[in-house]
């Protein structure tokens, strides 16, 4: 497996094997990408996961039947290394003309590999395709239908402007984008937003979020990002900040950042 950042398949025309290939893997530094924005998780309460949803996960039966899932994999925020997620669809689809005895078989080789290319135990789920209810409404108030004027679109955390008054709210905003730091391609994303504390002023919180639109980042360093401005600006008894990423590849990212463990269960939103 690779240990570089350099030479990520995003972005590069490659092969789609087949067969059982764990060393297509592609290893993201967790360190790297957090120096590059300032962040040592030491010096901040830092809690949460990726959830990432894969939905063209499958693989043979000994029969020769294909089998199909909705692979979802839940991995640590402090797990040494990200997958690059070019190299993770690549991978899941090796497996698809590759037979397993059951899906026993299945759950340890793509822990035991998962492992080695993170750093760190990841969770392994097979859902039900046909028996899953995945979608749940976002919580709280959305902020895109406030009377904004916006005038920059690089994040810029003096935009944030916290409020006398203490409180708790939930808001989300679904016209959320980034870039892919390697293609440039747009990354759109619901971005949810749960705190106990001093208020954040909502349009300076949507203008703040809106600022993103031309910024190059991984979903999980944008997430860290809002994160910790927002920690920055504000004094929280708990802070909570989750992107739904929409999926490239048949596969979603969900980087969730807290002060606290998750209260609720992980649901997707319904444009994912």
């Amino acid at each position: 497996m690779n240990d570089e950042s350099q030479g990520l398949p995003l972005g590069r025309e490659t092969e789609y094997v087949t067969k059982y290939s764990p060393d297509i893997l592609t290893k993201i530094d967790r360190a790297d990408q957090r120096n590059a924005i300032g962040l040592l998780a030491s010096d901040l309460p830092l809690l949460g996961e990726d959830v990432w949803n894969c939905y063209e996960f499958s693989w043979l039966e000994p029969d020769g039947r294909p089998k199909a899932v909705i692979l979802r994999l839940l991995v640590p925020f402090d797990s040494e290394h990200m997958v690059e997620s070019k190299s993770l669809k690549l991978y899941l689809n090796s497996f698809a003309q590759t037979e397993f005895a059951n899906e026993e078989r299945v759950v340890n080789r793509l822990k035991s590999d998962l492992r080695e290319a993170c750093g760190a135990p990841v969770v392994i789920s097979l859902l039900d395709i046909g028996g899953e209810n995945l979608v749940e409404t976002s919580v709280g108030d959305c902020l895109d239908h406030l009377t904004v004027r916006i005038s920059t679109f690089k994040p810029d955390v003096t935009l944030l402007k916290s409020e006398a008054s203490v409180g708790s709210e939930s808001v989300f905003s679904h016209v959320f984008r980034s870039v892919c730091p390697v293609t440039g391609q747009p990354d759109h994303a619901t971005i949810s937003i749960a705190y106990e504390g001093n208020a954040i002023q909502r349009e300076s919180l949507f203008a703040y979020l809106v600022s993103y639109r031309e910024y190059a980042g991984f979903h999980e360093q944008v997430v860290e990002r809002i994160y910790r401005d927002l920690m920055s600006v504000g004094s929280f008894n708990s802070l909570s900040v989750e992107g739904h990423f929409l999926r490239r590849g048949g596969i979603d990212i969900n980087p969730f950042r807290s002060t606290h463990p998750r209260s609720r269960p992980f649901a997707r939103v319904s444009r994912q």
